[in-house]
């Protein structure tokens, strides 16, 4: 890894200490032992809040004003952005590699200590976020922050925040590094990990799956006829016959999109896939085709940098024994734009119908088969009515262990 370059701003509470002109040679003086003021406590409110107007770390704990957070040092790299910064006595690490982001909506970051971690979002006017730790719920907020202190030294952490707003599911994803001490050496030591983490990652996966969880499935009685498919009833079509499944390959689904960007050179792929729907009668097949892919895409939006790219996919795939089209149309129909930052971060907005049921899935890779994986999205269908185009509304994306 090549020697960090970093751009310093420090702040006038550590005028007085000695500033060296390279950190990595020798360490700044820690701000906790110059300046005075609270300390972190369980419960408490996130101080090292980010404004997404701005992209920039300020305060968020109403007792601290007067101390404000003062950036330390910021380090531009290649893969990641990461700032120490000081506020009241406290000293953290933080993640701006989201917050650096062209558009709000996607702003998010992460600030942390040797025993807290503080989280940040926007406020997209969502009635409450909820906030996961490594899959598991440990919050519901209506604020855009939040401070847990239940963490380990030296260990990475994954948190996922989900709210609805503005008829759409809006999901973060951060994954966090608590350092194993709090002065500035230490903290200058760990945002070189982070680079060095992102920068062994070396192309994202973004995967969807739908499928039909029961072993059989039929056209609900109360469509019927009306419903214009060639096959009603009597007639059974044969499901995927599983629940969710993280593997990248393998699991039976109805449509699948799996889309690639690189973190190393600029073009990206799209691979769309759809199932054989098979129809039964009588336990015998009658009858079998594949839908058309024609409706499932993915695409970048923005120039290639290195370190995050905005991306787009769309899945919309009919029952080939049905409508393709009008009020009658049946079959998936799901959309997302998501922003994926090497590091592992991501936010990603988005709605499906809610018929069958959907996954979805990031794949960090390091080689060629290693690959890291986060849970964006898991739902299970409300009804099989929903695969009838007027017969249910949308779902957001977010709602992560399914309903």
């Amino acid at each position: 890894m090549r020697p960090m370059q970093w751009q310093r701003s420090v702040s006038r509470a550590l005028a007085a200490a000695a500033v060296p002109t390279v950190l990595l040679a020798s360490p700044l003086t820690s701000a906790s032992a110059s300046a005075e003021g609270p300390g972190p406590s369980a419960g408490s409110k996130a101080v090292f809040v980010l404004d997404p107007d701005s992209g920039r770390f300020t305060t968020g704990e109403q007792s601290l004003t007067g101390f404000g957070v003062k950036p330390v040092a910021t380090y531009i790299g290649k893969a990641t952005d990461t700032q120490l910064l000081t506020s009241g006595g406290q000293n953290v690490i933080g993640d701006t590699t989201l917050a650096r982001s062209p558009a709000k909506n996607e702003r998010a970051a992460w600030a942390a200590s040797s025993h807290f971690i503080d989280l940040s979002w926007p406020d997209l006017g969502a009635a409450r976020y909820a906030v996961y730790r490594d899959g598991v719920r440990i919050a519901a907020t209506t604020a855009h922050s939040f401070r847990d202190t239940g963490v380990v030294a030296g260990t990475e952490v994954n948190y996922q925040i989900s709210g609805e707003a503005d008829g759409l599911g809006h999901t973060w994803g951060l994954t966090a590094t608590v350092p194993t001490a709090d002065d500035t050496a230490t903290l200058t030591r760990t945002a070189q990990q982070i680079e060095a983490r992102a920068r062994r990652y070396t192309k994202t996966a973004v995967v969807w799956r739908s499928f039909i969880r029961q072993k059989w499935a039929s056209v609900p009685k109360e469509l019927g006829s009306i419903s214009g498919c060639k096959y009603t009833r009597g007639y059974q079509y044969k499901g995927d016959n599983r629940g969710f499944s993280s593997k990248v390959t393998g699991p039976s689904f109805r449509a699948s999109l799996r889309g690639v960007v690189y973190w190393t050179k600029s073009p990206y792929d799209l691979f769309p896939e759809t199932g054989v729907t098979k129809v039964y009668r009588n336990g015998r097949e009658v009858d079998r085709r594949k839908a058309s892919t024609k409706g499932i895409d993915f695409r970048t939006k923005t120039r290639f940098d290195g370190k995050t790219r905005a991306v787009h996919g769309q899945i919309e795939a009919t029952d080939p024994f049905c409508p393709s089209g009008g009020i009658r149309r049946a079959g998936i129909g799901a959309f997302y734009d998501a922003r994926l930052a090497r590091n592992g971060d991501f936010y990603v907005s988005g709605k499906y119908r809610q018929a069958p049921d959907h996954e979805m899935y990031l794949y960090g890779y390091t080689s060629g088969s290693r690959h890291s994986t986060k849970t964006v999205h898991r739902s299970k269908m409300s009804s099989l009515l929903c695969l009838s185009q007027p017969a249910c509304e949308r779902g957001t994306i977010g709602n992560y262990g399914g309903y």
